[in-house]
């Protein structure tokens, strides 16, 4: 029987070898399936990003407009829609960010005392119209936070490509 035990154990030694070679090989495409999800994540908080640098733009615009005196031109709707869609940008961002990058991002919506939430809320609520018009302090702030949210997050999405080839 000892010849028979000196088999078995060399079969049990190499299924130990296989078996922690695939437990690696497991650990690997775990952690690069994780960076992938957080790759997608990134792009799509991007994509909203972008979204919302198109479409803040537009609430200067329609100032502009107001303070031309139209007929007809509702700044206080016009500065609704536009809040209600960066609002929705804002909260798909923050709903879709990792976690180990949500503490950053939150930190660059609330930087030098400048809300960013609070202010796309004033859009919604109408307090952001002055004298027919919105304030391009608060404006270029928010714009500012927008372009940092961007520039952080390319950063990070660029960190994920690495690691993921």
């Amino acid at each position: 029987m000892g010849m028979l035990d000196v088999i078995l154990t060399i079969i049990n030694v190499l299924l130990a070898i296989v078996s922690g070679l695939g437990a690696y090989k497991s650990v690997k495409y775990f952690q690069k399936s994780k960076n992938l999800t957080i790759f997608a994540q990134i792009n799509k908080a991007l994509v909203e990003i972008q979204k919302m640098l198109i479409k803040l733009p537009e609430a200067l615009s329609a100032s502009s407009f107001s303070r031309r005196k139209r007929k007809g031109f509702s700044l206080y709707n016009t500065l609704c829609d536009i809040g209600q869609e960066l609002n929705a940008s804002l909260n798909e961002i923050n709903s879709n960010i990792p976690a180990d990058y949500s503490e950053q991002i939150r930190q660059l919506q609330n930087k030098d005392d400048f809300n960013l939430q609070a202010y796309i809320n004033s859009y919604i609520s109408g307090d952001a119209v002055k004298d027919d018009g919105i304030d391009s302090e608060d404006f270029n702030f928010c714009q500012a936070r927008l372009l940092e949210m961007q520039e952080y997050l390319k950063k990070v999405a660029l960190e994920t490509e690495e690691k993921l080839k």
